[in-house]
């Protein structure tokens, strides 16, 4: 069996997709690979090897993490038409599967994947059983906890742009958060409405966490996996001249348990070449002390951490809170305060700037910019010469899926005869605003 996912062809691997081929092919019986495509793949060779691949089995294929990618949902519909089962899996892809309800009354919405899609399944892959795989309809949720199968092949993963290779993959990940902390409580915002409407309404919307994240409002927060758990990942991970090679803890606020893992690893006797952090801001200013003794403790033993992405996301108050990111341009600042101190004092070990490797959030533009915004933005950006280490080459437009906080924010303003906005595929398009 394949699982096609979006790649870009980097060294990195792909935990669920990875992770769900390896449960099927040890649980299942069911051998089981992923197949990253690389934009602008040869479509003719990809169905050559799948036509190749699949001679002598039974024709299911999966598709996972496909980040909004329109070829890839074509991709589905071309592979059903050739008579295959197709199973779409990992976040959102029951509500994906769905779509936008209402459709009658509001035509243009996301009618959902049911024309390609045969089988949706949500949650972790622990609860597919063949059954589910091999001939269930319509779709299926299991619910996240905490004691997940978490035993990676690591080399199961291939690269698509016209022949398949095996990725030598060189940064992994390990999971420890399921959700995130932040999206543990529902709780209800008032949106601004988009500063392109002359005058509109303010939304009020019930959401867990950021607004735009579909993730945190398909998951919240479901506790973390067991210390042993982690170490066993951390353990199954290739070597490097004798050192674990480097991966990302998968956990929001990972500081808190940072000094804890340390012992770990010390305890049974493993080196790490380096650790990277995707974290939010308010965990560096709440537990500062914890990335200090961390460090100060990492140096001696030649490894790296790098804080690989930090939420940031914007450096205007207005736009912070309509994200309802729960921080402040002030205390952003602080962290880059934070940052630029440590890595005086930890030049080797520390790393965080644009040029070793860290992408940090800054989401721009949004619905919500206007002249005030910018000008906020702009002063701060060149205050703290934010282009220096901070700011990545190029921001990242807001994008709005249909199933998360934001997309229910749209539907409202539609509801109000503000609209319509354009849909492709599971994106709304919020700046392709068709209204009067």
């Amino acid at each position: 069996m394949i699982i096609l996912s979006h790649h870009t062809g980097e060294s990195y691997g792909l935990l669920g997709p990875q992770l769900a081929a390896s449960f099927i092919t040890s649980e299942l019986g069911i051998s089981t690979i992923v197949l990253g495509l690389v934009r602008n793949f040869d479509k003719e060779k990809l169905f050559e090897f799948i036509k190749e691949h699949y001679k002598n089995q039974e024709k299911i294929i999966g598709f996972s993490h496909l980040c909004g990618r329109p070829d890839l949902f074509e991709l589905m519909g071309k592979l059903k038409t050739l008579g295959f089962r197709t199973i779409l899996g990992g976040p959102q892809a029951v509500s994906d599967l769905i779509g936008e309800g209402e459709i009658e009354k509001y035509p243009w919405r996301f009618k959902g994947l049911k024309d390609r899609v045969d089988f949706g399944f949500g949650g972790p892959v622990d609860g597919l059983s063949k059954e589910l795989l091999e001939s269930s309809r319509g779709s299926f949720y299991y619910q996240w906890n905490t004691d997940l199968y978490l035993k990676v092949d690591w080399d199961n993963l291939f690269i698509f742009d016209d022949h398949p290779e095996k990725l030598r993959i060189e940064t992994f990940q390990v999971l420890r958060g399921i959700g995130c902390p932040y999206a543990s409580l529902k709780k209800t915002i008032s949106l601004d409405p988009p500063s392109f409407f002359k005058e509109g309404p303010k939304i009020e919307i019930e959401l867990r966490g950021c607004s735009f994240c579909d993730v945190a409002w398909d998951k919240g927060f479901c506790g973390f996996v067991d210390d042993e758990k982690v170490l066993e990942q951390i353990e199954n991970l290739p070597e490097r001249r004798k050192r674990k090679m480097p991966f990302e803890l998968i956990d929001e606020y990972p500081l808190v348990f940072l000094p804890k893992l340390l012992d770990f690893i010390e305890e049974r006797g493993l080196l790490l070449e380096q650790i990277n952090l995707v974290l939010r801001p308010d965990d560096i200013l709440k537990h500062r002390d914890n990335l200090e003794k961390s460090l100060i403790r990492l140096k001696p033993q030649g490894t790296k951490l790098l804080l690989a992405s930090i939420g940031f996301e914007s450096f205007s108050s207005k736009i912070l809170l309509n994200l309802n990111k729960g921080i402040t341009p002030e205390m952003n600042l602080e962290v880059v305060k934070i940052l630029r101190d440590l890595k005086k004092r930890f030049p080797e070990t520390f790393l965080y700037r644009r040029d070793e490797g860290a992408v940090h959030g800054l989401i721009h533009p949004t619905p919500w910019d206007d002249p005030d915004t910018e000008v906020e933005t702009w002063k701060k950006v060149g205050a703290y010469q934010l282009f220096e280490d901070i700011l990545p080459p190029y921001s990242t437009p807001l994008v709005i899926h249909h199933g998360s906080p934001l997309g229910e924010w749209i539907r409202k303003l539609e509801e109000k005869g503000f609209g319509p906005f354009k849909r492709h595929w599971t994106i709304i398009e919020w700046w392709q605003y068709q209204g009067v």
